[in-house]
């Protein structure tokens, strides 16, 4: 019974140094981490802030809920903002499962009309929730932290509770800034919102680019590549869908400028860090094999 009690405390220690050592190790490190989840052909999108905070872009499924878990410390169950691009399946999927798990702050979405049985079931569990739900103004910026801001971008008109023609046209297109490193997230937009958000003259140049609607030959368009020129692109697609996303044109026009590509049904779910200064990438496997690259 002694030798039993003692291996137990030895264990306790030992488990308790372990956690402090992580907690100690998470704290020190003050990159930007930007998660691009593998959550099948669906969007998932986890933005970590140096001071640690924790802002989604779509939640497309389930998996994309593992995944998040994965990579969120399981002491942290916080986050401060969802961005809801637009009310397709793929990209809300997941959601009311996140709300079970998470404390939400705030939710951002553009209220658009839709009926699909997912998205009010998401809206149901919002408003049980009584998470702060906003429609985001016109060119609104977010300040995250000192030196980290998040544009809105698109759409430029309010649409609460209009219909759309075309869902994907009415994603909410977002900037993140933090220091001299920029990404460009673009939800499922095709070419005529790309030609929208050109008219207005935003600056999207970003070295990060998540490539609009899983890389469809429907977005992408090369005017709006070349404004954006990034320096690495992801496409975010699931395996053998049935879409066949990615188009391989788009493909060799995101190679063409010279843009490193990754893809989630082929290198599964991808970091890109920063520094502030410099980009590193990790592709997020059983075996953290890491990939560094550095502009």
């Amino acid at each position: 019974m002694k030798k039993e009690k003692t291996f137990l405390i030895i264990i306790i220690i030992f488990l308790s140094i372990y956690f402090i050592f992580c907690y100690l190790n998470y704290s020190r490190d003050k990159d930007l981490k930007v998660y691009f989840l593998d959550s099948g052909q669906a969007d998932t999108i986890l933005i970590r802030s140096p001071e640690k905070k924790n802002i989604l872009i779509d939640v497309g499924s389930e998996k994309g809920v593992k995944e998040i878990e994965r990579v969120i410390p399981w002491w942290d169950k916080k986050i401060e903002i969802i961005i809801i691009t637009h009310p397709h399946d793929d990209h809300i999927s997941g959601i009311p499962l996140l709300l079970k798990k998470y404390e939400i702050d705030t939710i951002f979405f553009t209220g658009v009309f839709c009926d699909s049985p997912i998205y009010q079931e998401v809206m149901k569990s919002i408003k049980e929730k009584e998470i702060n739900l906003i429609l985001p103004q016109k060119e609104q910026i977010i300040e995250i932290e000192k030196n980290c801001l998040l544009y809105f971008i698109y759409p430029t008109e309010n649409l609460w509770n209009k219909g759309a023609e075309n869902l994907n046209n009415s994603s909410i297109v977002n900037k993140l800034v933090c220091k001299n490193k920029s990404f460009l997230f673009t939800g499922d937009i095709e070419e005529d919102a790309e030609k929208e958000i050109l008219k207005n003259s935003f600056n999207i140049k970003s070295d990060v680019l998540k490539v609009p609607h899983h890389g469809s030959i429907s977005s992408t368009h090369q005017e709006f590549l070349n404004e954006v020129s990034p320096k690495i692109s992801i496409i975010m697609v699931g395996k053998n869908n049935k879409h066949n996303h990615p188009s391989n044109r788009i493909i060799n026009r995101l190679k063409k400028i010279g843009s490193e590509v990754f893809r989630t049904d082929l290198d599964g779910s991808i970091l890109i860090g920063s520094d502030g200064e410099n980009l590193y990438s990790e592709k997020i496997n059983q075996q953290k094999v890491y990939w560094p690259i550095n502009f």
